[in-house]
């Protein structure tokens, strides 16, 4: 049983949770790197338990438009409040398991501790990672920048500990004038002016149960297609629907010198599943450039099973686009660390993301969604494409 003092402490750890989770995210871009106070936390709070609330009310905040946009999709408010609540509890519980009482044992299990929260299985299920933040200070920094972030976080941790006179005045006049600075002067991704973004608010998906609609649709994103200026074009995730000979038919009277680039479901028959995909449509050919690495997992991706979306997940780290080499990311995978690392391994040129997210028009998940994709830009150096329908 809790006391009244470690209830306290509890729930005052719960609020500040609450906060870091809900200022870091969906606000500005520069608010983002508030989110490593929880790699901080991992190394200075002394007690489990008020480990676990911060953690916990964060993962519970930052994700608050999961809960919406799930309640939305399946009109069950009780599935996606239980969905909302397991969620963050599994995100949440490696942050304790993998802990110490001992201040030293702390700072050797930290890197341990970031290895399991990127790579699978972990991986696939935790997003609003703090990892990529640093970019708001240290842009351009690539691989580099990742390192000088965890000797930072840990020169910060050792400052705190033994210096317990200054730190109440240091410390919150350095985060201050951070924020302050950044706010004003936020850090700029490059855009892709090569590629047009093309952006929509159609309800779209699935599209599998009403074949005019679908149609109606390919000729919504056609005739944006016919209409634009640019030469290189890109729609969002399944703007081209269950793409097969009858699909591809519409593209044939493309202008000869334009090329889509636009998400698309596609029915593998030997493996009984589909493929969630990027597509590079031409004049008079089209052809798989990307299949999605992450699907959902257990809504699209559903393992060990003959159904639901086929999986990638060590497979297409990068593609080419327009002579450069670049990584893709759709959707959900937009929101992990895994991929990312994956893909700038092999030092890809530009970004380019496709998201549908119509379910949750109105939440902060789109914008996250973005975010996370800039940063990652902005941490690289390279330029971003980004399509969203939502």
């Amino acid at each position: 049983m809790f006391s009244s003092l470690a209830l306290r402490s509890f729930l005052l750890a719960f609020l500040w949770g609450m906060f870091v989770g809900y200022i870091s995210w969906g606000q500005h871009l520069s608010f983002t790197i508030l989110s490593l106070s929880l790699f901080l936390a991992y190394l200075l709070v002394d007690k489990r338990q008020l480990l676990f609330g911060f953690v916990w009310a964060y993962y519970l905040m930052a994700s608050r438009g999961f809960l919406l946009g799930v309640e939305r999709y399946y009109e069950s408010f009780g599935y996606a409040f239980l969905a909302w609540l397991i969620v963050a509890t599994v995100s949440s519980l490696p942050w304790v398991f993998i802990w110490s009482a001992s201040f030293q044992r702390r700072l050797l299990l930290f890197p341990f501790f970031l290895i399991v929260m990127i790579l699978p299985p972990m991986g696939f299920i935790s997003w609003v990672n703090p990892l990529s933040t640093i970019a708001v200070v240290l842009s351009d920094f690539g691989f580099l920048g990742i390192i000088l972030e965890l000797i930072i976080i840990y020169i910060l941790a050792i400052f705190w500990k033994r210096y317990r006179d200054a730190r109440y005045y240091f410390m919150p006049l350095i985060a201050i004038s951070l924020i302050a600075t950044l706010y004003y002067s936020p850090p700029k991704v490059k855009e892709n002016l090569e590629i047009e973004s093309i952006q929509s608010d159609i309800e779209y998906f699935p599209m599998t149960f009403d074949k005019s609609k679908e149609y109606k649709t390919l000729k919504s994103f056609f005739y944006k297609v016919q209409n634009s200026k640019s030469q290189s074009i890109l729609l969002p995730e399944n703007a081209l629907g269950n793409y097969g000979s009858v699909q591809s038919m519409l593209w044939q009277d493309l202008d000869e010198k334009k090329t889509v680039l636009g998400g698309a479901t596609i029915y593998n028959a030997r493996r009984s599943k589909n493929i969630n995909a990027l597509l590079e449509i031409k004049h008079n050919s089209s052809k798989v450039l990307y299949k999605q690495r992450v699907p959902v997992l257990w809504e699209m991706w559903k393992p060990f099973t003959n159904r639901g979306t086929e999986a990638t997940i060590f497979e297409q780290a990068t593609v080419q686009i327009n002579g450069e080499k670049a990584g893709v990311f759709i959707c959900y995978e937009q929101l992990l660390v895994y991929p990312y690392l994956q893909t700038f391994f092999y030092e890809p040129k530009i970004l380019i993301g496709i998201s549908n997210l119509y379910w949750a028009k109105g939440t902060n998940i789109s914008v996250i969604q973005k975010e996370t994709m800039e940063l990652w830009a902005i941490l690289f150096g390279v330029s971003l494409s980004f399509s969203l329908n939502g």
